[in-house]
C-alpha cells in the first residue's frame, strides 16, 4: 500500500510538473476566422474553396447582359450579409425583414446607390461588383482580412502582422453576401433629373423647374401684399418630407406622424423656425449664394418663395438635400419632396 502511494505521488508530481511548463500559445482572430471559415466549407459545402486575387471566396457569380461597370460608375445595389451561423446583420429588403420578424415602418427598404471608386465599399468586394455588370449577382465569403480599402497581396505578412501593416480590417469575422446589381447609372445627376421630371408629370401637370434640379409650385396663394416677408426674419414653417414614391421620412405635424407611424411620444410637434431670404438664399460681396444654416438648400429655396399664410410644394435632387448621405430613413442620392406651409403672420 506503502508503494503504491509512493507512485502515485511521484506520478502527480510529474503531471504538475508537465504543466508548469507548457506553453500556451494564443491564436490571433484572424488565424482564427481563417480556421472557422474553413470548417464552414467542409460541412456547408463539402469542400475548400481557394479565394479569389482579391480574397474574396465566390460561392456563385452570375455575369448579367446589362452596361458595364466604369470605375467611376454608379451602381444600384440590392443584397444582403448574414455571418456564418446565418444571423443577418444588413439587407434592404422589406421582405426580407419582415420574414425576420424586424421589419420597421419608419425605415425606408430599398437598394442602395454607391458609386465605384469612392471608397464606399471595401475595395475587393468593389472589384468583384466590377465584373458583374447590369443585372449581374454573386453570392460570396466575405473574410475579415478583405474588408479593407487597400487589400494587401502579401497575406503571409498580413496575417503575421495581423492587420497591424497599415491595413487592419474592418470585421472582425467572416460573412456570407448576397448581391445583385439592380442598375448601372452613369450619370447620377441625369438619373435624378428624370426621376424629378417624370414625378412632375404625373403629379403635377409637368410644372418646368425654376432652378436646375429645383421644382415649386404654390398650392395657397396669399395676395395680400403687405405680407410679404423681410429677409433675416424668422418665419415659423410647418412641413411633410417625402420621397418621391410617397414614403413619408419626416413631420413636424402630430396628426401627420401618427398617420404615417412616425410618431414619437416624447417629440415635440411644433413649428420650425426658419430664417427667411429671398428665394432661400443672401448673395455675398463675391455673388456667392449664402443659404440659410437652419434647413438643407432646396427647403430654404422653397421657403424663400414664400408669404405668410401661404402652402406649396416643393421637389428637388439631391444636391439641395442630403446629397450622398443617407439614414434609416431616406437613401443617398435622394430626390425629396416638401409640402411646407408657412405659418399667418403674428
Amino acid at each position: 500500500m506503502r508503494k503504491t502511494i509512493t507512485i502515485a505521488a511521484v506520478l502527480a508530481a510529474i503531471c504538475m510538473a508537465a504543466l508548469s511548463c507548457a506553453k500556451y500559445v494564443s491564436e490571433d482572430n484572424l488565424t482564427a476566422q481563417k480556421r472557422i471559415r474553413e470548417a464552414w466549407m467542409r460541412v456547408n459545402l463539402g469542400r475548400e474553396l481557394e479565394a479569389d486575387e482579391n480574397g474574396i471566396y465566390i460561392l456563385e457569380k452570375t455575369v448579367g447582359t446589362g452596361a458595364a461597370i466604369g470605375d467611376t460608375a454608379y451602381c444600384l445595389l440590392d443584397y444582403s450579409s448574414r455571418d456564418l451561423d446565418g444571423n443577418y446583420t444588413k439587407y434592404t429588403s422589406a421582405e426580407l425583414a419582415k420574414r425576420m420578424g424586424k421589419y420597421n415602418p419608419t425605415k425606408y427598404y430599398c437598394p442602395e446607390i454607391v458609386q465605384m471608386g469612392n471608397f464606399a465599399m471595401y475595395t475587393p468586394v468593389e472589384n468583384l461588383i466590377k465584373t458583374l455588370n447590369g443585372g449581374g449577382s454573386a453570392s460570396f465569403l466575405l473574410p475579415p482580412e478583405a474588408t479593407t480599402y487597400d487589400y494587401p497581396k502579401d497575406l503571409q505578412k498580413y496575417y503575421k502582422s495581423n492587420g497591424k501593416d497599415g491595413t487592419k480590417p474592418a470585421a472582425s469575422e467572416n460573412y456570407l453576401y448576397d448581391l445583385k446589381v439592380v442598375e448601372v447609372i452613369d450619370d447620377i445627376y441625369k438619373y435624378q433629373i428624370d426621376k424629378l421630371e417624370d414625378y412632375s408629370k404625373k403629379n403635377y401637370f409637368g410644372i418646368d423647374s425654376l432652378e436646375k434640379g429645383f421644382y415649386f409650385r404654390k398650392l395657397k396663394i396669399n395676395s395680400v401684399e403687405n405680407d410679404t416677408i423681410v429677409p433675416g426674419t424668422s418665419v415659423k414653417v410647418n412641413y411633410v418630407g417625402k420621397l418621391l414614391d410617397g414614403f413619408c421620412f419626416d413631420t413636424n405635424i402630430q396628426d401627420t406622424a401618427k398617420v404615417y407611424g412616425l410618431y414619437s411620444l416624447g417629440k415635440k410637434y411644433e413649428s420650425l423656425s426658419v430664417t427667411y431670404q429671398k428665394n432661400g438664399y443672401s448673395l455675398g460681396d463675391n455673388g456667392e449664394k449664402n443659404f440659410s444654416t437652419d434647413v438643407i438648400r432646396g427647403f430654404s429655396m422653397a421657403v424663400g418663395r414664400m408669404k405668410y399664410g401661404e402652402q406649396a410644394v416643393a421637389f428637388f435632387w439631391s444636391p439641395l438635400a442630403y446629397g450622398s448621405k443617407s439614414s434609416d430613413s431616406y437613401p443617398a442620392y435622394a430626390p425629396m419632396c416638401f409640402f411646407l406651409e408657412v405659418q399667418n403672420k403674428e
